[in-house]
């Protein structure tokens, strides 16, 4: 089954803007089919990201968005309209476009039958370096980017009745990996995950430039600006000296046994109009949450554990709580922590 749908080229800020929401998500155990009513389901699907530093285009060619359901034929979406032009067979993106809470609404409406869709695959063309490729802020050669498997594969949801809208998030801090053999990039699924917009919470902040200017030992720093992240850790009460940077099982480097890696990673940006640095997770599950700060982190890799000292400065780890839906708030400041 194959459905044609139209790329909107949008940054959606407020996310009031999208269509109604609701149902629930859920991963590949889901079987609960009992919410075919008769009515259609209407998905929309965003694509979100978070920025990693020094690289100023992540740019994919997604082929095709392929939905799963157990027993049933797959809905296969690989045509486009675009700008107005029909049956584009794919579409780029940069992904860096569409840091935080903007979004990139790919699929807008699509009438599906409810029930259970046991996963959702993104395949992405990456045969040569324009199709798919990583631009560095200092190098002006394209690198190119593979994905392992030629595609995304994600768990999957339940449809249910009436309007939803969900949110592919690429982690590029987790996903994005250099392999210096052969000068590419490689795009895993670490860090890239798919939630219900309509349970989905926010957080952002500001960080206080004195934390990675002033503060030693992050004053010591040659360029104050640079190696500076947030890491997102599930739960609290949380030792800081369990909080690891980026680090996957694949690591060259043995991780202690207690060692926690994050969630989530966001890179610090410059607001345009306060001149305040500021950070931002855009898509996130509710549930209790650790950040933690740390201004010495141009050493982290995706998948190596590097032993970086999280946070610092030392005080920097604080601790929030956020329910579905919530736009959670906490800044950074120095002799800060604690609760937000």
């Amino acid at each position: 089954m194959k459905h044609p749908f139209k790329l909107l080229f949008s940054c959606l800020l407020p996310l009031v803007l999208l269509l109604p929401l609701g149902g629930c998500s859920c991963g590949f155990d889901c079987n609960n089919d009992d919410d075919d009513d008769g009515n259609p389901a209407l998905l929309s699907l965003g694509l979100s990201d978070s920025l990693p530093e020094d690289l100023t285009e992540v740019v994919i060619k997604v082929d095709a968005i392929t939905l799963r359901r157990s027993g049933v034929e797959d809905v296969v979406i690989d045509t486009f309209t675009i700008d107005g032009l029909a049956n584009v067979d794919s579409f780029q993106v940069d992904l860096l476009e569409y840091q935080g809470v903007k979004q990139l609404l790919v699929i807008e409406d699509l009438e599906l039958a409810p029930g259970t869709y046991s996963g959702l695959s993104i395949t992405i063309l990456a045969s040569s370096v324009n199709e798919s490729y990583v631009q560095q802020a200092d190098n002006d050669e394209r690198k190119a980017l593979r994905v392992s498997t030629g595609f995304q594969s994600l768990p999957g949801f339940q449809l249910v009745s009436g309007s939803q809208t969900y949110t592919v998030e690429f982690g590029l801090g987790q996903a994005l990996e250099y392999d210096d053999a052969t000068d590419t990039y490689l795009m895993t699924t670490n860090g890239v995950r798919i939630e219900d917009n309509t349970t989905a919470a926010r957080l952002s902040g500001t960080v206080d430039s004195d934390l990675f200017d002033s503060v030693v030992p992050c004053s010591e720093k040659g360029t104050p600006t640079k190696g500076n992240r947030v890491y997102l850790y599930e739960g609290t009460r949380l030792l800081a000296e369990n909080l690891a940077d980026v680090f996957t099982s694949q690591s060259d480097t043995a991780a202690p046994d207690n060692a926690i890696a994050p969630f989530a990673v966001a890179s610090m940006v410059i607001d345009d109009f306060t001149e305040n640095w500021k950070y931002s997770f855009g898509f996130i599950p509710a549930g209790s949450y650790t950040i933690a700060f740390a201004c010495d982190t141009e050493a982290d890799d995706a998948v190596n554990y590097n032993g970086l000292t999280i946070p610092l400065p030392i005080d920097q780890k604080y601790e929030i709580t956020l329910t579905e839906g919530q736009n959670g708030t906490c800044n950074l400041v120095p002799d800060g922590g604690g609760s937000c």
